[in-house]
């Protein structure tokens, strides 16, 4: 199947472990740490991730758990972080 092969072909770029960072709007900065990439019920993968929240300057971060479909993971966190 098509969708399976494409899904296999993006759970390669996104690894369990890894971490992704995007900078938000003003002075955020989001940090995810993927937890675990898995197909739901249906088929579609998702990623379940640790989210850390900063803002430059902040004491104290805003920390949990979410989770996106792959798709919707990959067009928010572009920038990977070496480990």
């Amino acid at each position: 199947m098509i969708l399976n092969a494409l899904s296999h072909h993006y759970y390669s770029e996104v690894e369990v472990g890894a971490s992704y960072r995007r900078y938000g709007a003003g002075a955020v900065i989001e940090t995810a740490q993927v937890i675990d990439v898995a197909p739901d019920k249906m088929g579609i993968p998702h990623v379940r991730y640790q989210l850390n929240v900063a803002r430059r300057g902040a004491v104290k971060p805003f920390v949990e758990s979410r989770t996106l479909s792959l798709e919707a993971f990959q067009a928010r966190y572009k920038e990977r972080l070496k480990n």
